[in-house]
């Protein structure tokens, strides 16, 4: 009897320290996933999640790893993917009659990858017609015919204005862009065609034949972040760069890529995280 009722003080004991045990254990877990961390079973261990942050100009589905997983909110187009473990994630967004928005994303521990400035055209014939005629509006704000030269034929070519080689404080010279005006020239770069300040003047564009660059004139406050003066090479193309010119705001740039028959319009973003997205038109 006496035997029995130890083991029964025992057992109880047990359970509880047991009980008692399995709760913390529990609140240990429950805190961790409040704090945003998950287990990860490749690498054994609890880690903190990250997040992808996406703003859009319109509406549109989101798919994760070519998944339905939503569509952008309808105040503000926006949408957060959070808890996701560290890792690359397929990233895209569609809407039926627009191009298709989409990148291979990082996620690290704790950070949030944020993309505010993501920018869908519409693809239908008509919309295509207008964009077409916006597009051209910017390249070409001012064809002028200052001149006239008689071909052999008798027929007349008409001059286009040259790009620019002054634009405030930016000018070519010998094919080389500089800023700030002589004697304090400062050399940016050789083998420039043309360049373009942005409307804010917080960034310029400039390309050679093939070649597309962004300068950042001022910090920016905004994913992908960048300091004054940095640079970078946004893209190379096949094709020689005609001209080039900001489209809609400061991070997303139109060049025409054609020739004397056809003018071949891309819209190039300026965020290269993940992959870059060029829309031809």
């Amino acid at each position: 009897m006496l035997k029995s009722l130890i083991m029964t003080k025992t057992t109880k004991r047990i359970t509880f320290y047991s009980a008692v045990t399995v709760f913390l254990a529990l609140s240990y877990v429950i805190s961790l996933y409040a704090q945003g961390y998950r287990y990860n079973f490749s690498e054994r261990r609890f880690v903190r999640t990250g997040a992808i942050y996406l703003k859009v100009n319109t509406d549109a589905d989101v798919f994760l790893n070519n998944k339905l997983i939503g569509r952008t909110t309808f105040l503000g187009n926006s949408y957060l993917i959070n808890n996701l473990l560290p890792g690359l994630y397929d990233i895209r967004l569609s809407k039926n009659d627009f191009y298709q928005w989409q990148k291979k994303i990082s996620v690290e521990e704790g950070l949030v990858n944020e993309f505010s400035r993501i920018l869908l055209l519409s693809n239908n014939k008509e919309n295509a017609e207008l964009l077409k005629e916006e597009i051209t509006k910017l390249l070409y704000p001012k064809i002028a015919v200052p001149k006239v030269t008689l071909l052999p034929t008798g027929t007349i070519k008409p001059s286009v204005s040259p790009e620019p080689v002054k634009i405030g404080r930016f000018f070519i010279k010998n094919k080389t862009l500089y800023k700030n005006l002589e004697p304090k020239a400062e050399k940016i770069s050789d083998n420039v065609v043309g360049f373009s300040l942005s409307d804010d003047e917080n960034k310029l564009i400039w390309w050679s034949a093939n070649e597309l660059w962004v300068l950042w004139l001022k910090d920016a406050d905004y994913q992908p972040y960048k300091k004054e003066n940095d640079r970078e090479l946004i893209t190379r193309f096949s094709a020689k760069i005609k001209t080039a010119t900001w489209f809609r705001g400061g991070d997303h740039i139109v060049v025409d890529l054609g020739n004397a028959q056809e003018r071949v319009y891309n819209i190039v973003e300026i965020d290269k995280k993940g992959g870059i997205n060029i829309v031809e038109i």
